[in-house]
Order: structure tokens, then C-alpha cells, then sequence
């Protein structure tokens, strides 16, 4: 054997082992085999005296694992390190080097987009040293969870109950829920009214009409429909023209949960878990991306497609652009082999196969005609009183363009009869004018797609970790499931309330901030070691605040917060909460009572 190829997952490798050759072998390293150490004389696992200085050990679960690859490395000449092509995935690498690293072997790093001959071969033709500052990005990413952790976890548990959690992004996520309900709880309905007239040309042709701006009371929707019912009216402007729906870009991860979830009731997790799959297998790209961007040779084999098959496509490869926040390190989701079509595709798995057809319409979709519609608005007044303003629009379909390839059937149509200006109309029908009360609305509560796309929106957490949050929240009985939206429990409320109060991380634009600050450490923006004091120097500060607010002391010895521990005996004690590495104690003094 001259190379070892170490990927993540067994099916992964038996793929790309058939693309390989006898030269190579493919192993599987199952996922991640180090993690910050956890208890005991490490602590929190990280040394924030020195420079947070992270403390790796070998997961339990993986021994066995490293044993065989470290066997395997032994009869290399050459180690490819080709776990995912992501920050996790990096990380992965980074690991697996520092432990095989003294036997010796030329080591590279090799990223594989597609699990196809092509992309394998892609890869291999382009290994390179582990992107360092990727590396540095994940690692800042792991320390900040594991401080927040870690430490705001035993605030919570100390004061609140056992068994309670606190998470740099999950206990924000569980506050999105809890401000939403709570707005919904507050929400005082407003009045309106909606006032409509039927209307009718001189060939008695009828269409309705609304009347405009919003009436806000009874006795002022009650004067003006007094005043339509005895009135004439007159077209003042009509709007007649095509509107074009262009297509929407290709799928990205949070994009792909939320079809999926609002479509077809999928949850993000089964979709993740589908999409894996479906790349482990050679059937999509890496699913887990914020990038729209197309390589060339794709984009053109999705014209030649569609135009082979009888779709219009524009002159020119539609070309989108990706939002700020994006770090573009792959392309989009897209289809490896568009002539594998979803309808006679044989995947067996139903969630795989629905996956498959969403990514395969949306990639095509992407690359057609916008949608054109013939639209016609109209706007009337009455004669009597001009200040009276009716208007009427509709819309039709006049080409389908990308929602063709969707399957998407739009049989909208215009209900207004052909005007110009100058028409003149008249009320038609028994009760032409009528005015029916309304109520504004509270906001809906979040739908699985709707709070993704919330998170989204205020670049809260990563798309590719969405499914775990909302897994997190709900398991741990900070929200549940309401049919299928999320409310929050009175736990959620009351851990929200108790962390908003006093920590910044609760913020949604602080985490928002971090959240670039971490993706800037990736480019060299920002430096690793100045970005975690920065957010830590003023956390330990509002840590303690906490604790001494809700009746506890500070340590005198390293300023941390003294929390209540039991011995064996059951004896509850005083200790500073940086055990091992402070081992102060103090008794509890109970108030007696005064006689």
C-alpha cells in the first residue's frame, strides 16, 4: 500500500475505495476522535491562564479506532486526511496529523466537494497543508462553548435545579421562543375594517373592489359605506403590465431544512441525516454550505440539460450573489449527475429520495426563465366624494418559466373586466357594499422553517448546526412542540429570564458579533487569542454578578465563584467552582434563628 486515504464515515469509504485503485486504501475514522478533556485535574479542559490552552484526550468510544489507523499508517508511504470539507472537518484533520504525526509519513489534507470519480480524482490531484486558521476557527468556536458551558451550566444548576443546562447558542435560541410567546402574550388585537364594493361596467361585467386606506372603527366604516351605497364611480388609473418572478438560487443548508420542514414536514435532522447520505453516496455535492456559488463546468451542464430537454433558458447562466455573512468555502447543493432525475432515481430510503428531488428541481430551477405574469391594477373613485378610493389588482400566469421544472401550477387569473380610464361604474347586485369587521393578528409562532430561517436572518449559530440546536431545546425541555410549532415551558421561561439578566451572550446581536468575529479568525481578521479574552474578561465579570446576586460569594483566592457541593457524608459545602485547579472551600453558615 502506498496511500492511506482517512475519511470520515465506512460507507464514505467504500465509495471512494471503488474510485481509487489498489494503490490506495480508504479508512474511516468515524468522526472526530479528540475532544476538550472534561473533569478532573483538567478541569474545564481548557487553561485560561495560559493563553486558553485547550487539553485534548481521545474520546473513550474511539481508542480502538485510532489503534487501527495508527496500524494502517504504519504501512503507508503517503496519508491523506480527506474528513469533510468543513470547519468540523478540519478540525478532524488537524487532530488525526497531531497523533499520527510521529511515524513519519508525508501527511496532506485533501478536501473531496463530491463523492464521484471526477471529484475524487479532483481532489487528489490537489492536497495541500491543513488550512491552519480553519482550524483555529473550530478550535475558538469549541473553547467558547465549553466556557459558556461549563460554567453558566453549574449557575443555573447551583440556583435553579439539577440537571439544567446553559449553551453559548442554544440558550438563545430558547430565548427567540420564549420573546416570541411573550409577544404573543402581550399583543393587543387592533380593530379594522374592510370595506368592498362590487362594481360593474356598462356591459355589466362585475368585479370586486377594496376600499383604501384601512378604516380603524365602526361608526367611520359605517359612514362610508353609507356614502358608496349612493354614489357612481369613475376609473382614475389603470396599471396594466408584466411582472417577472425570477428564480430563486440554489439550495444552501439552512435553505434545504427549511423547504423541506415547510414542504414536506421533514425535520431538519431527518434532512440532514437524508443529505449526508446523499453525498456519502455520490448522488450531491457537500451538503453542509451558505454558498449559492456554481463552478463552471456544473452551470453548463445545467443548460445543456435543460435546453436538451425543451426548457428556455436565458442567453446567460444566471449568476447569484451570496450574502456577507457567507464564507463561500464550497458550491451550493447540487445534483453530481443531472441525468440521474429524481422520478426514476433508485434510492430506496422515502426521506433520501424526497431530498434528492428537491435538490435536483431547485439546482435546474435555478438556472431557467423567470416566471412572467400579466398584472392589472386599477384604482376608482366615487364622484360624489373623490377622497373615496376603490382599487382592484389581479395577476395571471403568462409564462411558467422555472416553476415549470418545480412542478408548481399557478392558475391565478384577473377578475377585472377590461377598463381605461374614464370607464365609468355602477353598484351591481343585491348588498353591493359591505363592510365586515376584522382583528390584527398576534405573530405566528415559530414553525420548525420559520425559526430556522429567524436564526438565519440574525446569523445566529450555523446552518449546519441548526438541527442539533433545535434538538437540544426541545430534549431538554426548554420548549415543545405544539402540533408543529414551538411554545416554550415555564423551565425555558424562567432559564431565559435568569440568563438574559445577566449575561451578554443572551443578546442577539452580541451573538451575532461573535459569531463573525469567529468566522473573521478563519480569514486572519481577527486573532484566536485576543478574541477569547475579549469575550471572556467581561464574561467572568457578569458570571460573578450572577452568583453574588442570587446570595453566593467570590472566592478570595482566584476570584471565581464559590458554589454549594456535598460530600460523601451528604454534608453541603462551600467550594470555588475552578476545582481541581482552586481548591478553596468554606462551611455554610446558617442564619440562626433570633430569639
Amino acid at each position: 500500500m502506498k496511500n492511506l486515504i482517512i475519511v470520515e464515515s465506512p460507507s464514505k469509504s467504500k465509495s471512494i475505495q471503488s474510485y481509487v485503485g489498489k494503490d490506495f486504501k480508504v479508512v474511516a475514522c468515524k468522526g472526530h476522535i479528540c475532544d476538550l478533556a472534561r473533569g478532573g485535574k483538567h478541569g474545564l479542559g481548557v487553561d485560561i491562564e495560559n493563553g486558553f490552552k485547550p487539553h485534548y484526550v481521545i474520546i473513550d468510544e474511539q481508542v480502538s479506532t485510532l489503534d487501527m489507523l495508527m496500524k494502517e499508517a504504519t504501512k503507508a508511504d503517503q496519508i491523506l486526511l480527506a474528513s469533510d470539507p468543513d470547519r468540523e472537518g478540519c478540525a478532524i484533520a488537524w487532530h488525526l496529523a497531531d497523533r499520527l504525526r510521529d511515524f513519519n509519513k508525508p501527511m496532506k489534507r485533501i478536501e473531496i466537494h463530491e463523492i464521484t470519480k471526477k471529484g475524487v480524482a479532483d481532489a487528489l490531484k490537489n492536497p495541500r497543508d491543513i488550512n491552519q486558521q480553519l482550524f483555529k476557527s473550530q478550535e475558538a468556536r469549541r473553547i467558547l462553548d465549553r466556557l459558556v458551558g461549563f460554567t453558566a451550566s453549574p449557575f443555573l444548576m447551583n440556583f435553579f435545579g439539577s440537571n439544567l443546562s446553559a449553551g453559548r447558542v442554544q440558550s438563545v435560541v430558547t430565548r427567540m421562543v420564549v420573546d416570541r410567546e411573550r409577544e404573543i402574550e402581550t399583543f393587543i388585537p387592533e380593530e379594522y375594517w374592510v370595506i368592498q364594493a362590487n362594481l360593474a361596467n356598462q356591459t355589466n361585467n362585475s368585479f370586486i373592489a377594496k376600499y383604501e386606506p384601512r378604516v380603524k372603527n365602526k361608526v367611520t366604516a359605517n359612514k362610508i359605506k353609507a356614502d358608496l351605497e349612493n354614489d357612481e364611480f369613475i376609473v382614475v388609473d389603470v396599471d396594466a403590465a408584466e411582472e417577472k418572478k425570477k428564480p430563486f438560487p440554489p439550495l444552501i443548508t439552512a435553505k434545504l431544512q427549511q423547504v423541506m420542514s415547510k414542504g414536506f414536514g421533514i425535520s431538519s435532522s431527518r434532512t440532514m441525516k437524508a443529505a449526508q447520505s446523499l453525498y456519502e453516496n455520490g448522488y450531491i455535492t457537500y451538503m453542509r454550505t451558505d454558498s449559492v456559488r456554481v463552478n463552471a463546468d456544473a452551470l453548463k451542464d445545467a443548460r445543456d440539460y435543460l435546453k436538451s430537454n425543451g426548457y428556455d433558458i436565458p442567453k446567460s447562466a444566471n449568476i447569484f450573489k451570496n450574502k456577507n455573512s457567507a464564507q463561500d468555502a464550497h458550491e451550493c447543493i447540487r445534483p453530481t449527475d443531472l441525468s440521474v432525475e429524481p422520478d426514476t432515481v433508485e434510492i430506496a430510503n422515502p426521506d433520501e429520495k424526497k431530498v434528492y428531488g428537491v435538490i435536483w428541481r431547485n439546482f435546474l430551477a435555478s438556472q431557467m426563465n423567470p416566471a412572467i405574469y400579466n398584472t392589472l391594477k386599477v384604482t376608482i373613485q366615487a364622484k360624489t366624494n373623490p377622497n373615496h378610493t376603490l382599487k382592484a389588482s389581479g395577476k395571471s400566469i403568462k409564462s411558467e418559466g422555472y416553476l415549470k421544472i418545480l412542478g408548481i401550477t399557478d392558475d391565478s387569473k384577473i377578475d377585472i373586466p377590461d377598463l381605461k380610464v374614464g370607464d365609468e361604474l355602477t353598484l351591481f347586485g343585491k348588498n353591493p357594499v359591505t363592510a365586515e369587521q376584522k382583528f390584527t393578528q398576534p405573530p405566528a409562532r415559530f414553525s420548525e422553517a420559520n425559526l430556522i430561517k429567524a436564526l438565519e436572518i440574525k446569523n445566529i449559530g450555523r446552518p449546519a448546526t441548526y438541527s442539533e440546536l433545535l434538538s437540544k431545546i426541545t430534549t431538554r425541555n426548554y420548549v415543545e412542540m405544539h402540533g408543529s410549532t414551538y411554545r416554550p415551558t415555564e423551565l425555558g421561561k424562567k432559564i431565559t429570564d435568569e440568563l438574559t439578566k445577566f449575561f451578554s451572550f443572551m443578546e442577539y446581536d452580541y451573538t451575532a458579533n461573535l459569531e463573525e468575529k469567529l468566522d473573521a479568525i478563519e480569514t486572519g481578521e481577527v486573532d484566536q487569542l485576543k478574541m477569547l479574552n475579549d469575550f471572556y474578561t467581561p464574561f467572568k465579570a457578569e458570571l460573578q454578578k450572577a452568583y453574588v446576586c442570587n446570595g453566593s460569594s467570590i472566592c478570595e483566592k482566584c476570584e471565581s465563584p464559590m458554589v454549594t457541593r456535598t460530600t460523601k457524608n451528604g454534608d453541603k459545602f462551600l467550594g470555588c467552582n475552578q476545582y481541581p485547579r482552586c481548591r478553596n472551600t468554606k462551611p455554610i453558615i446558617k442564619n440562626k434563628d433570633v430569639a
